[in-house]
């Protein structure tokens, strides 16, 4: 089969039949940062007959052949658009989904896509220590505040709702003065 890697043409196949999955590898890595390459889709699965019947479904139209030895856990199938490896992790798939986020990855497509944390202990259990340092890396410089954070911090913090009421304040005030002054008093 003479694929062209098309990973987000895979995504939108597996959306179309309604499979549901976690992006996990390479591709995931990719929409949180990093610069790793990659040649093929990874997705986590839930545990579910309806959803590997989809999944089912999608493969039959990217025109899948299953490609290599699967085991109990992980499948790959060489499709259309590039190769699709499937791995089940039966219950810890509901932990991996509830921290994972809705990505667009651009052309319409949006996948859910594991936490950086998760794609770290991916790559750590897969023996991948050189992608796990990159992915903390890149979670390190997630966690620097930017210019903008830091000089909000510098400003008094309060709850929510005073600080809302406080923006109003100056939204009133800044209005005022334009009405009483002009605008020429507000740059002078």
């Amino acid at each position: 089969m003479d694929e062209q890697f098309d990973p987000l043409r895979l995504l939108a196949g597996l959306r179309s039949h309604g499979v549901s999955y976690v992006l996990v590898g390479g591709l995931a890595s990719a929409a949180r940062g990093s610069t790793i390459m990659m040649d093929d889709v990874d997705i986590v699965i839930p545990p579910d007959d309806e959803n590997l019947a989809n999944l089912g479904l999608a493969l039959a139209q990217l025109g899948a052949e299953p490609i290599g030895e699967d085991d109990a856990h992980r499948s790959s199938y060489l499709t259309a658009s590039g190769q699709l490896d499937v791995i089940e992790l039966g219950e810890a798939y509901d932990g991996l989904a509830s921290r994972a986020t809705d990505e667009d990855l651009g052309n319409g497509v949006v996948a859910r896509v594991a936490s950086t944390a998760d794609l770290m202990e991916l790559k750590r259990a897969s023996g991948d220590l050189a992608a796990a340092a990159h992915l903390a890396a890149l979670a390190h410089e997630d966690d620097s505040p930017t210019e903008a954070e830091h000089d909000a911090e510098a400003e008094p913090t309060g709850p929510r709702w005073v600080r809302k009421v406080l923006t109003k304040f100056e939204d009133v005030d800044t209005y005022l003065t334009k009405v009483v002054y002009g605008d020429d008093r507000m740059h002078g």
